[in-house]
């Protein structure tokens, strides 16, 4: 991992600096600062995956111009995909502009003049560099891809942005050399902006095994909601309940054990803190969308062979058992 920050330098020094950074962490480029900003701080966090570059990025308000002077200087031949995370950003090029807001990205091409307006005075990104050769081939109409937004509105675009949140959240954890990885992503992606006939076959796999990650995801992530249904949940990705089953299935999963699962596993956790008995077990069963009580007694006695008033106070004791005494 490398990082690049100016917070430690002079003011006068910082944009000088962060001017070295953007072409050290990407690629030649020329910021341009608003003459009307104040004090100025940028931060580059930078992990090298494969081919794919992936970086989080941060600053104040400012323009980046890519043009004729910069690419002959430096011709790499790269897309950078940027994703919203906070303020807004209007990427422009070949006559379009996205205006990005937070979970929603857009591409564009080293080999071309861009600029990328950062037009937030907080900003923050996370930008992946995908070699050129890797996504061009895919695309349908390529010269016409750059500069337009990808949404997390359902489909294949919620998809893709899920997979490149989970790469940054692991990227400590996955190996530098993840060509597979590097590949999917770049199907995925090539899917979401309007991928060639043989592209969407080849990515079919891929997609569906992202399409599982991210509904097993949206579950964990929404399991306290009580009415978390099939019928909700593929609302959201745009796709009929009978084919969430069938992905989930394909995964070796079932809706209904993943989301009775979690909430078991959840209860579980909470009867274990050492606070616990100040919720009562009926509390935390309804923190974690439990409506049923007897259902929810029944279903958590069969998974953990107690009680859930039995595993508390089994929990409780041995956390007293196991506290220093004075």
């Amino acid at each position: 991992m490398d990082m690049w920050t100016t917070n430690d330098l002079p003011e006068r020094d910082r944009f000088s600096y962060w001017r070295e950074v953007l072409c050290e962490a990407y690629i030649a480029l020329n910021p341009v600062r608003p003459s009307s900003t104040g004090v100025f701080a940028g931060q580059v966090t930078a992990h090298p995956l494969s081919s794919i570059n992936v970086t989080t990025i941060s600053s104040g308000r400012q323009k980046v111009y890519r043009g004729r002077r910069e690419i002959s200087r430096m011709p790499t031949e790269v897309y950078f995909l940027n994703l919203q995370l906070r303020g807004q950003c209007c990427m422009q090029q070949g006559g379009r502009a996205a205006l990005l807001n937070p979970g929603e990205f857009s591409i564009v091409d080293s080999t071309e003049p861009y600029l990328n307006d950062y037009c937030s005075d907080d900003w923050e990104q996370y930008s992946f560099r995908i070699p050129r050769h890797l996504l061009r081939p895919l695309l349908r109409n390529p010269d016409k891809a750059t500069a337009t937004i990808v949404a997390g509105n359902g489909g294949v675009g919620t998809v893709v942005i899920d997979l490149l949140k989970s790469i940054v959240r692991n990227v400590e954890e996955l190996s530098p050399t993840a060509t597979t990885l590097s590949s999917s992503m770049a199907e995925l992606v090539a899917m979401s902006l309007g991928a060639t006939q043989s592209a969407q076959e080849m990515a079919r796999g891929s997609a569906r095994q992202a399409l599982c990650s991210s509904l097993v995801n949206h579950i964990e992530r929404n399991i306290a909601d009580p009415e978390l249904v099939p019928a909700k949940v593929a609302a959201h990705f745009g796709i009929s309940v009978r084919y969430l089953h069938k992905v989930l299935e394909e995964g070796g999963r079932s809706f209904g054990r993943l989301v009775l699962e979690r909430r078991l596993e959840r209860c579980a956790k909470d009867f274990a803190k050492a606070n616990a008995d100040t919720d009562t077990v009926t509390e935390i069963a309804l923190r974690w969308g439990f409506n049923d009580m007897s259902h929810f007694s029944r279903t958590f006695r069969q998974r953990f062979g107690k009680t859930p008033r039995e595993y508390r106070n089994e929990r409780a004791q041995a956390s007293m058992i196991g506290s220093p005494r004075g």
